[in-house]
């Protein structure tokens, strides 16, 4: 027989199923998979993380060289490699800041997310003052001392926290798109604030990112067509405003059927000679000759897939090309199988985000589509870049660790691998 809170309670509908509420006691057939399924995810995402952080702080050094090569023998003040030294700092910091925020429970993210949210808006204002700096015709930086920070970056992080909450109260299926509302009054203050900065290629990262969420929310089919045209709209009206866009959107279609051209060569012809230099093996690492000054420019940041493809060859850019498809399997399947409709949302859109981008980036690389400023993550020079990934990344990991028994798996591990090492010693 039912209490009368249990009545209530049912009337109300089903609960969604929280890691807070689960109990580890007495576990089930389902539980067990969804614990075994964060723990295999946990570890895949801190090893393929690592290992394209590392790849990505080698590929700077040697993308940097020869630019840093000539900096220091014209000018003794200058260190050598003190752009990739800085890149291996940041990451060096946010890897520490990213294993810290593992080990924050999810519900302290969940009770924070506006005062996050807060923080990336007031960092994204930052460089409207006289802290902005300029890059390229873009003002989405922020110099302190002898750092750059690119604000953006960090308010995707808050951005995915704050959708996450909010859509996570959205019932799944729910068709009223006004229950949407406050998540996308934040999603377009937020991408209003980036473009304000003229810095098309993170907002359209940022649009990516928020569609993407709200896509796995359940947003109606019809609100999408809208926000498409929308899109296609204002992505038109904003590169017809910007001459350099428009060169380059320009010169895009007319090199689309074409050789590269040898006279006047574009940052897409030498990426393409990159490649083809490089072919199935590379040049070897260290050795590629077109991201020396003259020829591919950006060559450590936007285009560092192009230096890979140089130096590696075909094999090191599917090595890449597998990481990512890699990270993003393990994001998906802790999106699938989390008990939390937050912890679901935050992983879906950390794939969307990391995956999302490594793949625009290498299509704009390989000439598939038009050049729009857009850093491949974990891997090209930038140490905003860097840090809020491996970020986002810890991010995903805590709400791993919320499911009741990851925790527990990792210590029952420990002790059993720290048992099997003394039996080694003894043997």
């Amino acid at each position: 027989m039912l209490s009368p809170g249990s009545r209530r309670r049912s009337a109300a509908g089903p609960q969604e199923p929280t890691a807070v509420a689960a109990s580890p006691e007495a576990p089930s057939e389902k539980g067990e998979q969804v614990r075994a399924v964060m723990y295999q995810s946990i570890i895949v995402l801190i090893v393929v993380t690592s290992v394209l952080v590392v790849f990505g702080v080698i590929m700077v050094y040697s993308a940097t060289a020869p630019e840093s090569i000539r900096d220091s023998m014209y000018n003794s003040n200058v260190s050598r490699f003190s752009t990739a030294n800085k890149q291996l700092l940041l990451a060096v910091m946010g890897s520490v800041i990213a294993a810290a925020m593992a080990f924050v429970p999810m519900q302290v993210y969940q009770r924070l997310a506006k005062i996050l949210f807060g923080l990336g808006v007031l960092l994204q204002l930052a460089v409207f003052t006289p802290l902005g700096v300029n890059v390229g015709g873009n003002t989405n930086w922020v110099g302190i001392g002898g750092f750059t920070l690119q604000p953006s970056e960090f308010l995707k992080l808050a951005t995915v926290v704050i959708l996450g909450v909010e859509l996570s109260k959205v019932k799944p299926g729910e068709s009223d798109w006004r229950k949407f509302k406050i998540a996308g009054g934040c999603a377009l203050f937020g991408l209003i604030l980036i473009m304000a900065g003229k810095d098309m290629g993170t907002g359209m990262m940022y649009a990516l990112l928020c569609v993407g969420m709200f896509w796995l929310a359940g947003l109606p089919g019809k609100v999408f067509a809208y926000l498409g045209g929308l899109g296609v709209l204002a992505a038109s009206i904003l590169v017809a405003a910007s001459r350099s866009r428009l060169e380059r959107v320009i010169s895009y279609f007319q090199n689309l059927f074409t050789l590269p051209n040898t006279s006047t060569p574009s940052q897409s012809d030498f990426a393409l000679w990159a490649f083809g230099s490089g072919g199935i093996g590379g040049s070897g690492l260290g050795t590629g000759a077109e991201k020396w000054p003259g020829n591919l420019a950006e060559a450590q940041t936007d285009f560092i897939f192009a230096v890979v493809g140089e130096e590696l060859g075909l094999l090191g850019c599917l090595v890449v090309i597998a990481l990512f498809m890699v990270l993003g399997w393990a994001l998906l399947r802790i999106s699938r199988y989390h008990p939390s409709r937050f912890a679901r949302l935050v992983s879906g859109g950390v794939a969307v985000w990391l995956c999302g981008q490594a793949l625009a980036n290498m299509l704009v690389v390989t000439g598939v589509l038009p050049v729009f400023g857009v850093p491949l993550p974990f891997i090209s020079q930038g140490g905003s870049s860097v840090m809020a990934c491996v970020m986002a990344v810890g991010l995903v990991i805590s709400c791993a660790r919320a499911v009741p028994g990851v925790k527990e798996s990792f210590r029952v591990r420990g002790r059993l691998a720290s048992r099997a090492r003394v039996l080694l010693r003894k043997g």
